[in-house]
């Protein structure tokens, strides 16, 4: 073979090798299988040494993704951290620690390598969440109505999307304390329950709006609403095996004492 015959098959074997990586981090990430020898954390490392080798392909974007499931890690690790007793308790909140340092400083990297007004809502999304757990809410809260603007104005996205960015807004809202006499918080989750209840947005987006809103009722010691809303969302999680999502919604109601009905 020649040279650049050998380069080529190099280039789509790589490829390939990435796009199947990808696909089973996927998988793991939706059932919270992240840890252990063949975890997704651990394909998420496999896949760092494939890019560090071959950096032509999508490496800034293969920043974001990773990014992604380390943030997913860390949410994970709290989870089962509250269902833990006390010893193992510390160690999964050191885990969640150390995932949520790895997706910020993934973030930072990628955000070197990607304007705002260049990055995807996908991407947009996700440094924002990694970014207010992180405690930089202003940071966070621009990229977010960056990304409601783009979907408003209608240059770019669908209602799943706009259901995700309402509930990621409302909740760096609530942690920054900017209530304002309307309560822009409860008006976003109102508006993405009714886009959720389009049978175009998935299933899992469904979960993510009902446990984040339940978590808020929660927080307002509006119990048997919160306890209804979380209820819904366990259900949904349960009859459509978004294993991780049921783990988290668990640890809600173990977290503020609501019963599961």
């Amino acid at each position: 073979m020649t040279a650049w015959v050998v380069k080529a098959l190099c280039h789509d074997k790589t490829l390939m090798s990435l796009s199947n990586l990808g696909e089973e981090i996927s998988d793991l990430t939706l059932s919270g299988l992240f840890w252990g020898k063949y975890g997704a954390l651990a394909l998420e490392k496999k896949r760092l040494k494939i890019n560090k080798r071959f950096r032509q392909f999508h490496f800034t974007e293969f920043l974001s993704a990773t990014s992604s499931t380390y943030y997913a890690a860390m949410g994970n690790a709290v989870s089962t951290a509250k269902n833990s007793p006390l010893f193992l308790k510390i160690l999964w909140y050191w885990k969640a620690w150390r995932c949520l340092r790895a997706a910020e400083k993934l973030s930072d990297k990628f955000a070197m390598l990607k304007r705002m007004e260049d990055m995807t809502l996908r991407e947009l999304d996700m440094r924002a969440c990694v970014l207010s757990k992180a405690g930089r809410q202003s940071e966070a809260h621009a990229l977010i109505s960056h990304g409601i603007m783009k979907i408003l104005t209608g240059q770019i996205g669908t209602k799943h999307d706009l259901c995700l960015f309402l509930i990621h807004e409302a909740e760096i809202i609530t942690s920054m304390r900017r209530y304002d006499k309307e309560n822009k918080a409860e008006k976003n989750y109102a508006q993405a329950l009714k886009l959720s209840e389009d049978e175009s947005v998935p299933a899992l987006t469904k979960v993510r709006v009902m446990k984040s809103y339940g978590k808020f009722l929660a927080e307002n010691k509006r119990i048997n609403e919160a306890e209804s809303m979380l209820g819904n969302a366990l259900d949904l999680a349960r009859e459509n095996n978004l294993y991780d999502q049921e783990r988290k919604i668990k640890a809600i109601f173990k977290t503020f004492k609501l019963v599961i009905r």
